[in-house]
C-alpha cells in the first residue's frame, strides 16, 4: 500500500486496508478539514472509511463552526416536511426501545433538538441532548429543551455517574475520526439499556437518485455494514440485537439508504449477526467504479455555457466534488452562491461565496450554474423570487438518459 496511513482501520486496527480511491473535495478557506483523502477498505470489518489527514480536533472545530446543523433551521431541526417527517419515524421507532415515559433518553449530536421536541411532545419529557454547535444548542433551549453543549467524544466523561435507558445516534457516527471513545458509552447505560446508532446503508449507495460520488463527501468518513456495526458493538461489551433499515425520504420525494444498528447492556435472547449475502465492501467497489465512469465521462453542463460571468449556486459537497472531477468553468467562475452564512465570506477555489441576494445583485448579467445535488431545479424559483422580473440563464449538471 503507497504511503503511509493516516488512520489504521478504527474498527480493528487493522494497518493495511485496501486503497480504492483518492477523492479530491476542495474546501472553503476557512475548513480546517482536508481538500481530500484516500478511500480505504478493511474486509475483515466489512468496513469503508476515509483515510484522513485530518485529526479529530480538526473535526471538532468543524462541527463547532462550520457545519450546516447548527441554527434553528439546521438539519435535525425538524423545521421543514422531510425532516419532520423523519424524525417522526425515528421517534415511533425509538418508542418501542422504552421502558415508559419516564425513561432518560440520551441524543448525542442532537443538532437543534428536532428529536428531542417528537419525543417531548410523545410525553418523554426526560429526554436530553448534547450537541458541539452554539447556534444548535442556543435554538434547541430556545425551544425549552435540556441540551448541553459539548462533543460527541466527550459524553462518556460529562454524563459520567448517570443511566440512561437509551442512548441515541442518529446520523452521527459517519462522523466521526476517532471511535475509541465509544467503548466508554456502556457505562452511561442503565441495566437493561439500549444504544441506537442509525448510518448511512451502503447497500443502498448508487448513481439513481444521486449524483456520481454523492456519498463520499468530506463529512460521513465512515461507511458502516451491518457487519462493521456488529463488530463496533461487541467490541464495546454490547450485544446486537436488530439492524433495520430505515430509509429516508428527502426534500424532493427520493429515497436515502440508511439503516439501524440496536445494541443492549444485557443479553436479551436475541443475537443479531449483522452478516449480509454479499460484502458491503464489494457493492462500495460496483458503487465507486460506476461513479468514477460517470463522472469522467457522462456529466456535463446543460444547456452549455456561454462566454462571460458564471456565478455557482451551491458551495457545498456537490459543487467541492464537481471542482474535484474539474466539471466546473473555474476561469469564468465569479462567485459561489451559498445560503449559509457560515460559508459566507470566505473562498473557496479562490473564488468568493456570497450570499446568494449579494451575489446576483452584484452579478446582474452572469449566467448561473447549479450545484444542488437535491432538487436542483428549485433554484430557479428561488433566483425568481430574489429577482423578480429579472430574467437569468440557468445552467445544470447533467447525464445522459
Amino acid at each position: 500500500m503507497p504511503g503511509t496511513l493516516h488512520r489504521p482501520c478504527p474498527l480493528c486496527g487493522n494497518p493495511a486496508p485496501d486503497v480504492l480511491a483518492q477523492l479530491s473535495l476542495p474546501q472553503p478557506s476557512h475548513s480546517p478539514l482536508p481538500s481530500g483523502y484516500r478511500l480505504v477498505a478493511c474486509a475483515a470489518c466489512d468496513f469503508v472509511y476515509a483515510d484522513t489527514p485530518a485529526v479529530q480536533a480538526d473535526y471538532d472545530r468543524y462541527y463547532r463552526q462550520l457545519a450546516k446543523y447548527g441554527g434553528p433551521t439546521g438539519t435535525g431541526a425538524g423545521q421543514n416536511p422531510a425532516d419532520q417527517r423523519r424524525l417522526e419515524a425515528l421517534a415511533d421507532r425509538l418508542e418501542a426501545l422504552l421502558p415508559g415515559k419516564d425513561a432518560a433518553i440520551l441524543d448525542i449530536g442532537c443538532g437543534a433538538g428536532g428529536l428531542l421536541q417528537a419525543l417531548h411532545r410523545r410525553g418523554y419529557t426526560r429526554a436530553e441532548g448534547l450537541d458541539p454547535d452554539p447556534a444548535a444548542v442556543a435554538a434547541a433551549r430556545a425551544q425549552g429543551l435540556p441540551v448541553h453543549a459539548g462533543l460527541a467524544t466527550e459524553s462518556p466523561g460529562l454524563y459520567a455517574g448517570r443511566d440512561f435507558d437509551l442512548i441515541v445516534l442518529s446520523h452521527v457516527a459517519e462522523h466521526l475520526r476517532d471511535l475509541d471513545w465509544l467503548d466508554g458509552l456502556p457505562r452511561l447505560l442503565a441495566p437493561a439499556g439500549a444504544l441506537y446508532v442509525e448510518v448511512p446503508d451502503p447497500r443502498g449507495y448508487d448513481c439513481t437518485h444521486r449524483p456520481p460520488l454523492y456519498y463520499f463527501d468530506s463529512e460521513h468518513i465512515n461507511h458502516f455494514s451491518p457487519r462493521a456495526l456488529h463488530r463496533l458493538f461487541t467490541r464495546m461489551g454490547l450485544h446486537p440485537v436488530a439492524f433495520p433499515a430505515t430509509p429516508l425520504i428527502l426534500a424532493d420525494g427520493t429515497p436515502y439508504p440508511a439503516f439501524a444498528g440496536i445494541a443492549t447492556q444485557a443479553r436479551t435472547g436475541i443475537d443479531a449477526r449483522g452478516d449480509g449475502d454479499t460484502p458491503c465492501v464489494d457493492a462500495l467497489r460496483r458503487y465507486l467504479a460506476d461513479s468514477l465512469q460517470r463522472g469522467a465521462a457522462r456529466l456535463s453542463i446543460q444547456p452549455p455555457i456561454g462566454p462571460g460571468p458564471v456565478l455557482v449556486w451551491g458551495a457545498g459537497s456537490w459543487a467541492q466534488r464537481l471542482l474535484g472531477m474539474g466539471t466546473i468553468p473555474l476561469a469564468q467562475v465569479q462567485a459561489f452562491l451559498d445560503s449559509a452564512p457560515n460559508k459566507q465570506g470566505q473562498l473557496l477555489a479562490g473564488k468568493p461565496i456570497a450570499a446568494p441576494a449579494d451575489g446576483l445583485s452584484r452579478h446582474p448579467d452572469a449566467q448561473v450554474l447549479v450545484c444542488v445535488a437535491v432538487n436542483p431545479h428549485q433554484i430557479g424559483a428561488e433566483i425568481t423570487r430574489l429577482e423578480p422580473g429579472h430574467t437569468r440563464s440557468l445552467h445544470f449538471i447533467t447525464e445522459p438518459t
